[in-house]
């Protein structure tokens, strides 16, 4: 898995997924991004069924833990698509981000 570093900031992971409240602060934290509303769009729910149907993936793409560590977390095509629905910028910073983590 991808370490990921955005605006000097890293992004929590658990079991493979990524802190999308993480990304949230580090996008700005709008109120009108937050993570819940990413999460009810119909183009995000059709996504996410998608990613947990797939031959090569059957994983789970997200994941709301309760516990200490609290949040929502999201497999890497879910931290795109949220980019995505922030700004072209946003986005494009996260591509760098997790093109950078790979290649470093």
């Amino acid at each position: 898995m991808a370490h990921l570093i955005i605006s000097s900031k890293d992004i929590r992971t658990l079991d493979g997924l990524y802190c999308l409240n993480d990304l949230h602060e580090v996008s700005g934290a709008s109120k009108k991004h937050q993570p819940a509303n990413f999460l009810r769009l119909e183009t995000t729910q059709e996504l996410i069924t998608e990613v947990e149907n797939s031959s090569d993936l059957r994983n789970i793409a997200v994941n709301k833990n309760q516990s200490r560590s609290g949040g929502t977390w999201v497999c890497k095509e879910l931290v795109y698509a949220y980019a995505m629905w922030i700004s072209p910028k946003f986005n494009l910073e996260v591509i760098r981000s997790f093109d950078h983590s790979v290649s470093a």
